[in-house]
Protein backbone atom coordinates (compact mmCIF):
# COMPACT_ATOMS: atom_id res chain seq x y z
CA UNK A 1 0.00 0.00 0.00
CA UNK A 2 0.94 2.99 -0.67
CA UNK A 3 1.67 5.43 2.86
CA UNK A 4 4.44 7.24 4.81
CA UNK A 5 7.54 5.36 5.61
CA UNK A 6 8.07 7.51 8.66
CA UNK A 7 6.40 5.11 11.39
CA UNK A 8 8.82 2.13 12.29
CA UNK A 9 7.33 -0.67 14.54
CA UNK A 10 9.09 -2.57 17.01
CA UNK A 11 7.93 -4.76 19.96
CA UNK A 12 7.98 -2.64 23.52
CA UNK A 13 6.84 -2.47 26.53
CA UNK A 14 5.19 -6.04 26.75
CA UNK A 15 3.92 -5.77 23.68
CA UNK A 16 4.80 -7.63 19.76
CA UNK A 17 4.33 -6.03 16.59
CA UNK A 18 3.19 -9.28 14.12
CA UNK A 19 5.46 -9.35 11.45
CA UNK A 20 3.33 -8.40 8.07
CA UNK A 21 3.62 -12.02 6.49
CA UNK A 22 2.69 -13.75 9.93
CA UNK A 23 -0.47 -11.42 10.01
CA UNK A 24 -3.74 -13.28 8.92
CA UNK A 25 -1.86 -16.81 10.22
CA UNK A 26 -1.50 -15.66 13.78
CA UNK A 27 -4.37 -14.63 13.79
CA UNK A 28 -5.94 -17.83 12.37
CA UNK A 29 -4.17 -19.78 14.49
CA UNK A 30 -5.46 -17.96 17.56
CA UNK A 31 -9.10 -19.19 15.70
CA UNK A 32 -9.69 -15.46 14.12
CA UNK A 33 -10.71 -15.24 10.36
CA UNK A 34 -13.04 -12.29 10.22
CA UNK A 35 -12.33 -10.56 7.35
CA UNK A 36 -12.39 -7.29 8.89
CA UNK A 37 -9.02 -8.22 10.97
CA UNK A 38 -7.07 -9.55 8.54
CA UNK A 39 -4.14 -7.67 6.54
CA UNK A 40 -5.29 -7.59 3.04
CA UNK A 41 -8.72 -5.17 4.28
CA UNK A 42 -6.06 -2.55 6.63
CA UNK A 43 -3.68 -2.28 3.48
CA UNK A 44 -6.83 -1.63 1.30
CA UNK A 45 -8.50 0.89 3.95
CA UNK A 46 -5.35 2.92 4.49
CA UNK A 47 -5.86 4.54 1.58
CA UNK A 48 -8.93 6.30 3.03
CA UNK A 49 -7.27 7.54 6.02
CA UNK A 50 -5.67 11.18 6.15
CA UNK A 51 -1.67 10.68 6.80
CA UNK A 52 -1.55 7.09 6.27
CA UNK A 53 1.98 5.37 8.18
CA UNK A 54 1.28 2.27 8.36
CA UNK A 55 -0.61 -0.78 9.92
CA UNK A 56 0.17 -3.03 12.63
CA UNK A 57 -0.98 -6.11 14.17
CA UNK A 58 -0.27 -5.76 17.83
CA UNK A 59 -0.18 -8.70 20.44
CA UNK A 60 0.11 -9.21 24.09
CA UNK A 61 1.17 -12.50 26.02
CA UNK A 62 0.27 -12.68 29.53
CA UNK A 63 -0.16 -15.81 31.79
CA UNK A 64 -4.15 -16.02 31.37
CA UNK A 65 -4.08 -15.70 27.48
CA UNK A 66 -2.96 -13.69 24.18
CA UNK A 67 -4.83 -10.65 22.83
CA UNK A 68 -4.32 -8.92 19.43
CA UNK A 69 -5.20 -5.78 17.94
CA UNK A 70 -4.76 -4.45 14.34
CA UNK A 71 -4.78 -0.76 13.45
CA UNK A 72 -3.97 1.76 10.96
CA UNK A 73 -1.31 4.53 11.84
CA UNK A 74 -1.94 7.95 11.00
CA UNK A 75 1.08 10.87 11.53
CA UNK A 76 -0.25 13.97 13.27
CA UNK A 77 -1.61 16.75 11.02
CA UNK A 78 1.05 18.90 12.83
CA UNK A 79 4.28 16.50 12.62
CA UNK A 80 5.29 15.15 15.70
CA UNK A 81 3.45 11.97 16.36
CA UNK A 82 0.85 9.44 15.23
CA UNK A 83 -2.82 8.39 15.95
CA UNK A 84 -4.53 5.24 15.13
CA UNK A 85 -7.52 3.66 14.33
CA UNK A 86 -9.51 0.16 12.80
CA UNK A 87 -10.01 0.39 9.60
CA UNK A 88 -12.99 1.54 7.92
CA UNK A 89 -16.08 -0.83 8.93
CA UNK A 90 -15.58 -2.82 11.92
CA UNK A 91 -12.31 -4.11 13.65
CA UNK A 92 -11.43 -4.27 17.40
CA UNK A 93 -9.63 -6.70 19.19
CA UNK A 94 -9.17 -10.94 19.14
CA UNK A 95 -8.30 -12.43 22.19
CA UNK A 96 -7.84 -16.39 23.36
CA UNK A 97 -8.20 -17.40 26.93
CA UNK A 98 -8.71 -14.79 29.62
CA UNK A 99 -6.16 -11.79 29.02
CA UNK A 100 -6.04 -9.58 31.56
CA UNK A 101 -7.21 -6.62 30.53
CA UNK A 102 -5.71 -3.88 32.74
CA UNK A 103 -2.43 -5.29 32.01
CA UNK A 104 -3.16 -5.57 28.53
CA UNK A 105 -4.25 -1.40 28.40
CA UNK A 106 -1.11 -0.62 30.36
CA UNK A 107 1.22 -2.78 27.98
CA UNK A 108 -0.65 -1.16 24.58
CA UNK A 109 -0.42 2.62 25.96
CA UNK A 110 3.60 1.72 27.15
CA UNK A 111 3.91 0.75 23.43
CA UNK A 112 2.18 3.33 21.96
CA UNK A 113 4.24 6.30 24.02
CA UNK A 114 7.34 4.41 22.52
CA UNK A 115 6.42 5.10 19.39
CA UNK A 116 4.49 8.18 19.48
CA UNK A 117 0.83 7.16 19.58
CA UNK A 118 -1.02 9.64 21.08
CA UNK A 119 -4.37 7.62 20.57
CA UNK A 120 -6.12 5.47 18.94
CA UNK A 121 -9.56 5.09 17.93
CA UNK A 122 -11.36 1.58 17.81
CA UNK A 123 -14.29 0.40 16.02
CA UNK A 124 -15.42 -3.04 17.11
CA UNK A 125 -16.71 -5.86 15.23
CA UNK A 126 -20.00 -6.69 16.58
CA UNK A 127 -20.50 -10.10 15.20
CA UNK A 128 -17.36 -11.13 17.28
CA UNK A 129 -18.53 -9.19 20.72
CA UNK A 130 -15.05 -8.10 20.81
CA UNK A 131 -15.83 -5.22 22.69
CA UNK A 132 -15.90 -7.15 26.00
CA UNK A 133 -12.00 -7.58 25.69
CA UNK A 134 -11.95 -3.71 25.49
CA UNK A 135 -8.93 -2.57 28.26
CA UNK A 136 -10.09 -0.06 30.79
CA UNK A 137 -7.66 2.79 30.26
CA UNK A 138 -10.33 2.75 26.99
CA UNK A 139 -13.54 4.68 27.27
CA UNK A 140 -16.13 2.36 25.48
CA UNK A 141 -19.34 3.56 23.73
CA UNK A 142 -22.46 1.71 22.59
CA UNK A 143 -23.73 3.71 19.48
CA UNK A 144 -26.07 1.19 18.02
CA UNK A 145 -27.09 -1.95 16.73
CA UNK A 146 -26.44 -3.44 13.23
CA UNK A 147 -28.10 -6.73 11.41
CA UNK A 148 -27.17 -9.96 10.33
CA UNK A 149 -29.66 -12.34 8.40
CA UNK A 150 -29.66 -15.79 9.67
CA UNK A 151 -28.94 -17.87 6.46
CA UNK A 152 -28.29 -21.76 8.38
CA UNK A 153 -30.70 -24.65 8.83
CA UNK A 154 -33.51 -24.76 5.66
CA UNK A 155 -34.62 -21.42 6.24
CA UNK A 156 -36.60 -20.26 3.61
CA UNK A 157 -34.82 -16.78 3.21
CA UNK A 158 -37.50 -15.14 0.33
CA UNK A 159 -40.46 -16.70 2.30
CA UNK A 160 -38.82 -15.18 5.64
CA UNK A 161 -38.29 -11.28 4.17
CA UNK A 162 -40.65 -8.63 5.21
CA UNK A 163 -43.74 -8.73 2.76
CA UNK A 164 -42.74 -5.50 1.18
CA UNK A 165 -39.24 -7.25 0.20
CA UNK A 166 -41.04 -10.19 -1.17
CA UNK A 167 -43.08 -8.15 -3.12
CA UNK A 168 -39.93 -6.21 -4.12
CA UNK A 169 -38.03 -9.08 -5.44
CA UNK A 170 -40.75 -10.82 -7.32
CA UNK A 171 -41.24 -7.35 -8.82
CA UNK A 172 -37.55 -7.94 -10.07
CA UNK A 173 -38.08 -10.98 -11.42
CA UNK A 174 -41.04 -9.94 -13.51
CA UNK A 175 -39.29 -7.04 -14.86
CA UNK A 176 -36.76 -9.47 -16.12
CA UNK A 177 -33.74 -8.53 -13.23
CA UNK A 178 -31.20 -11.93 -13.57
CA UNK A 179 -28.44 -12.01 -11.08
CA UNK A 180 -25.06 -13.24 -11.18
CA UNK A 181 -22.40 -13.59 -8.52
CA UNK A 182 -18.18 -13.38 -8.65
CA UNK A 183 -16.21 -14.44 -6.50
CA UNK A 184 -12.70 -12.64 -6.55
CA UNK A 185 -13.82 -10.17 -9.25
CA UNK A 186 -11.07 -8.82 -11.93
CA UNK A 187 -12.75 -5.87 -12.57
CA UNK A 188 -14.77 -3.58 -11.01
CA UNK A 189 -15.02 -0.40 -13.39
CA UNK A 190 -18.87 -1.10 -13.93
CA UNK A 191 -19.36 -1.47 -9.92
CA UNK A 192 -17.64 1.60 -9.49
CA UNK A 193 -19.21 3.47 -11.87
CA UNK A 194 -22.84 2.14 -10.34
CA UNK A 195 -21.56 3.02 -7.09
CA UNK A 196 -20.83 7.03 -7.26
CA UNK A 197 -23.95 7.10 -9.18
CA UNK A 198 -25.24 6.13 -6.01
CA UNK A 199 -23.38 8.42 -3.69
CA UNK A 200 -23.88 11.59 -5.99
CA UNK A 201 -27.65 10.89 -5.99
CA UNK A 202 -27.98 10.52 -2.09
CA UNK A 203 -25.65 13.64 -2.12
CA UNK A 204 -23.02 11.52 0.31
CA UNK A 205 -20.54 13.35 1.82
CA UNK A 206 -16.95 13.71 -0.35
CA UNK A 207 -15.18 10.81 1.73
CA UNK A 208 -17.50 8.10 0.25
CA UNK A 209 -16.18 9.20 -3.29
CA UNK A 210 -13.24 6.60 -2.87
CA UNK A 211 -10.03 7.19 -4.80
CA UNK A 212 -8.55 5.21 -7.28
CA UNK A 213 -5.55 3.61 -5.20
CA UNK A 214 -8.67 2.04 -2.56
CA UNK A 215 -10.33 0.45 -5.64
CA UNK A 216 -7.12 -0.89 -6.83
CA UNK A 217 -5.94 -2.21 -3.57
CA UNK A 218 -9.12 -3.76 -2.71
CA UNK A 219 -9.47 -5.64 -5.38
CA UNK A 220 -5.46 -6.59 -5.49
CA UNK A 221 -4.83 -6.52 -1.13
CA UNK A 222 -8.05 -8.09 -0.67
CA UNK A 223 -9.47 -9.37 -3.81
CA UNK A 224 -9.80 -12.98 -2.00
CA UNK A 225 -12.30 -12.03 -0.13
CA UNK A 226 -14.50 -10.08 -2.20
CA UNK A 227 -17.88 -11.25 -3.96
CA UNK A 228 -19.93 -9.16 -6.24
CA UNK A 229 -23.41 -9.85 -6.54
CA UNK A 230 -24.86 -8.18 -9.77
CA UNK A 231 -28.53 -7.60 -10.99
CA UNK A 232 -28.68 -7.10 -14.63
CA UNK A 233 -31.24 -6.22 -17.12
CA UNK A 234 -30.93 -7.45 -20.96
CA UNK A 235 -27.06 -8.05 -20.13
CA UNK A 236 -26.48 -4.09 -18.47
CA UNK A 237 -26.11 -4.08 -14.75
CA UNK A 238 -28.20 -1.56 -12.68
CA UNK A 239 -27.57 -2.77 -9.19
CA UNK A 240 -25.08 -4.78 -7.55
CA UNK A 241 -23.50 -5.34 -4.02
CA UNK A 242 -19.20 -5.27 -2.97
CA UNK A 243 -19.22 -8.19 -0.15
CA UNK A 244 -16.87 -9.40 1.78
CA UNK A 245 -16.54 -13.19 2.67
CA UNK A 246 -14.45 -14.86 5.60
CA UNK A 247 -15.03 -16.10 9.09
CA UNK A 248 -18.61 -17.89 8.06
CA UNK A 249 -19.77 -14.38 7.27
CA UNK A 250 -20.90 -12.25 4.36
CA UNK A 251 -20.49 -8.66 4.85
CA UNK A 252 -22.32 -6.19 3.03
CA UNK A 253 -19.22 -3.56 2.01
CA UNK A 254 -20.64 -1.17 -0.36
CA UNK A 255 -23.99 -1.18 -2.82
CA UNK A 256 -25.26 0.53 -6.10
CA UNK A 257 -28.08 1.25 -7.84
CA UNK A 258 -28.99 3.04 -11.29
CA UNK A 259 -31.35 5.42 -11.61
CA UNK A 260 -33.36 2.97 -14.10
CA UNK A 261 -33.20 0.71 -11.29
CA UNK A 262 -35.15 2.32 -8.55
CA UNK A 263 -38.57 1.09 -7.91
CA UNK A 264 -37.82 -2.29 -10.07
CA UNK A 265 -37.13 -4.13 -7.18
CA UNK A 266 -33.78 -5.17 -8.07
CA UNK A 267 -31.71 -4.21 -4.89
CA UNK A 268 -34.12 -6.13 -3.20
CA UNK A 269 -33.15 -8.88 -5.80
CA UNK A 270 -29.46 -8.38 -5.32
CA UNK A 271 -29.93 -8.85 -1.96
CA UNK A 272 -31.39 -11.92 -1.80
CA UNK A 273 -29.35 -13.57 -4.58
CA UNK A 274 -26.60 -12.72 -2.04
CA UNK A 275 -27.84 -14.36 0.49
CA UNK A 276 -29.06 -17.45 -1.55
CA UNK A 277 -25.21 -17.87 -2.30
CA UNK A 278 -23.76 -17.20 0.93
CA UNK A 279 -26.17 -20.27 2.16
CA UNK A 280 -24.93 -22.00 -0.51
CA UNK A 281 -21.43 -21.48 -0.07
CA UNK A 282 -21.79 -22.73 3.38
CA UNK A 283 -21.62 -19.28 5.30
CA UNK A 284 -24.29 -18.76 8.34
CA UNK A 285 -24.86 -15.24 8.22
CA UNK A 286 -25.04 -12.29 5.88
CA UNK A 287 -24.07 -9.04 8.00
CA UNK A 288 -25.89 -5.66 6.80
CA UNK A 289 -24.66 -3.32 9.13
CA UNK A 290 -26.22 -0.45 10.67
CA UNK A 291 -28.38 2.92 9.97
CA UNK A 292 -27.37 6.46 8.75
CA UNK A 293 -25.68 7.27 11.96
CA UNK A 294 -26.26 4.34 13.72
CA UNK A 295 -29.85 5.60 14.17
CA UNK A 296 -31.86 1.86 14.93
CA UNK A 297 -35.11 3.90 13.25
CA UNK A 298 -33.33 5.18 9.97
CA UNK A 299 -34.84 4.32 6.86
CA UNK A 300 -31.74 2.47 5.93
CA UNK A 301 -31.54 0.32 9.07
CA UNK A 302 -35.78 -0.53 8.46
CA UNK A 303 -34.70 -1.86 4.99
CA UNK A 304 -32.08 -4.33 6.47
CA UNK A 305 -34.07 -5.29 9.34
CA UNK A 306 -36.87 -5.89 7.22
CA UNK A 307 -34.66 -9.10 5.31
CA UNK A 308 -35.03 -10.92 8.91
CA UNK A 309 -37.73 -9.20 10.60
CA UNK A 310 -37.39 -11.62 14.07
CA UNK A 311 -33.49 -11.81 13.71
CA UNK A 312 -31.57 -10.38 17.10
CA UNK A 313 -29.63 -7.12 16.32
CA UNK A 314 -26.21 -6.92 17.21
CA UNK A 315 -24.46 -4.58 19.95
CA UNK A 316 -22.26 -1.78 18.02
CA UNK A 317 -19.55 -0.37 19.88
CA UNK A 318 -16.26 2.46 19.61
CA UNK A 319 -13.81 3.04 21.77
CA UNK A 320 -11.72 6.38 22.56
CA UNK A 321 -8.29 5.24 23.98
CA UNK A 322 -5.96 8.39 25.12
CA UNK A 323 -2.32 6.56 25.26
CA UNK A 324 -0.43 9.43 26.41
CA UNK A 325 -2.35 12.33 28.34
CA UNK A 326 0.07 14.74 28.43
CA UNK A 327 0.37 14.96 24.92
CA UNK A 328 -3.08 14.83 24.17
CA UNK A 329 -3.51 17.46 26.44
CA UNK A 330 -0.90 19.67 24.50
CA UNK A 331 -2.37 19.10 21.48
CA UNK A 332 -6.03 19.58 22.26
CA UNK A 333 -6.45 21.34 25.50
CA UNK A 334 -8.07 19.04 27.25
CA UNK A 335 -7.57 15.72 28.83
CA UNK A 336 -11.38 14.66 27.52
CA UNK A 337 -12.11 12.30 25.08
CA UNK A 338 -15.47 14.06 24.76
CA UNK A 339 -16.85 14.81 21.09
CA UNK A 340 -14.88 14.12 17.73
CA UNK A 341 -12.29 11.43 18.59
CA UNK A 342 -9.58 12.22 17.91
CA UNK A 343 -10.43 16.13 17.68
CA UNK A 344 -7.55 17.51 15.28
CA UNK A 345 -9.51 14.49 12.98
CA UNK A 346 -12.66 16.57 13.05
Amino acid sequence: MSVHTEFSAQSAGGVDVVPPAEWDDALAEAGCRDVYLRRGYHAASAHLEPDPAGAVLLRHRGPAGEWWLPLLIRALPAGGGFDATSAYGYGGPWATGSPDAAAVGDAVDAWARAHGVVASFVRFQPLLGNHGWCPPQATLIELGRTVAWRLGGDRDLRAGMHSHHRRAAGKADRAGVETRVRVAPDDLGRFRELYEVTMRRQQADPFYFFPDAYWRALRGDAGGDLVLVEGLVDGDVIAALLCLAGGGTLHYHLGATADAARGMGASNRVFLAAAQWARDAGLSQFHLGGGVGNDTTSALHVFKQRYDPDAPQHHFHIAKWIHDPAAYARITGTDSPDGYFPPWRA
